[in-house]
This record gives structure tokens, C-alpha cells and sequence, in this order.
């Protein structure tokens, strides 16, 4: 199906005459479903991650922050089961390959600085807000995609899930970017 949607991506496309079914609305949920296993997918890779992680963060309060955006990051987890299932869809994950792309470069940044721990700390924050503002682009326009397909439970779900998201970065890491930032500068100057 794939090679199908590529091949296609250059036509115009033109609304079906009115009182014929269109095969867009099986193409959208196809690509609906594939982006909602994406997710598990990255939120499944996200758990791992933090597992590998955790404790090497020093800081108390970043261990803190990441520590409840993992319990957040499992209720994303039960979000997309409760689709699927909305969907009478078995609970599947399918390889991401954006997220894995954004998860390895996080991850090369992080081995810069794998015997600087202060420096690999504002790594982990950058990595950690690119990850989540992938999240939010994804979950938001899933949320969107979901409403225009008439899954109106699933949009909510959806949409809460980004804007848990938005909340985590405004709430949590812009503050303690700065904080990290801002005493490191210092150290600098001095």
C-alpha cells in the first residue's frame, strides 16, 4: 500500500462526486491505525530509554521532572490501548522511523558528554523536549486526523495526550533548561 500512497503523492487529488464511496476514507484509517502503532511504538522505546537512564541522572529535580513524565508517558500507553481497542484493533507497535531517528541522535548527543555529567543533564533536557514536541506534532494531528474520521473518543484521548505534552514542556523542562543554563553560565564566567 505504500508504494501505492508514493506513487500518488504528486496527483491531484479531487473530492469524489457526490453519493460515490471514496477509498481516501480507507486509505485515512489505514493511515490512522499505522500512526496510532507508531506511537506505541515510541512510547514503548521511550520506557526503555528511561530505564537505561535513570539512574545516572544526578540532579534531584531533573530525576524528578522525568521521573513523573514517565507516569504521564504511561498514561499515553493506556490512551492508545483504550483506541485501539475503541477500534476492535489488537494492540500492536510498528516501527518508527522518525522516532528512532530523533531517539539516536538524542542518544549520540548524550555520549558527548557520557563523563561530564553536568553537561550530559542539558543534554538529556534538549533530548528530552524534542521528544516531546515530536509527541505533541504526532498525538495532536493524530487528534485531528481522529476527528475528521469520526472517532470522537479517540480524538479526545488523543488530544489530551498532547496537550499533556504542552504542559510537561511549559511546566517543567523551559524552567529547568534555564536553571541548568543559567548556573552553568555562571560556572563559565567565572
Amino acid at each position: 500500500m505504500g508504494m501505492i500512497l508514493m506513487k500518488n503523492l504528486h496527483k491531484t487529488v479531487h473530492p469524489a462526486p457526490k453519493g460515490t464511496k471514496s477509498n481516501s476514507r480507507a486509505v485515512l484509517d489505514v493511515f490512522f491505525l499505522n500512526s496510532l502503532k507508531e506511537m506505541y511504538y515510541a512510547e514503548n522505546q521511550i520506557a526503555k530509554e528511561f530505564a537505561r537512564i535513570e539512574n545516572h541522572i544526578m540532579s534531584p529535580n531533573l530525576k524528578e521532572i522525568l521521573h513523573n513524565h514517565y507516569a504521564i508517558h504511561l498514561k499515553h500507553k493506556e490512551r492508545l490501548k483504550k483506541i485501539f481497542l475503541l477500534n476492535d484493533e489488537s494492540i500492536q507497535s510498528k516501527k518508527c522511523a522518525t522516532f528512532t531517528a530523533l531517539l539516536s541522535e538524542g542518544l549520540s548527543h548524550l555520549s558527548l558528554f557520557s563523563t561530564d555529567i553536568a553537561n550530559w543533564e542539558i543534554a538529556l533536557i534538549l533530548v528530552s523536549q524534542k521528544l516531546a514536541h515530536y509527541k505533541i506534532a504526532s498525538y495532536g494531528g493524530l487528534a485531528h486526523l481522529a476527528i475528521n474520521l469520526n472517532y470522537y473518543k479517540a480524538a479526545t484521548l488523543l488530544a489530551f495526550s498532547a496537550q499533556e505534552e504542552e504542559e510537561y514542556i511549559a511546566e517543567n523542562l523551559n524552567g529547568i533548561i534555564d536553571e541548568f543554563l543559567t548556573s552553568h553560565v555562571q560556572g563559565y564566567k567565572n
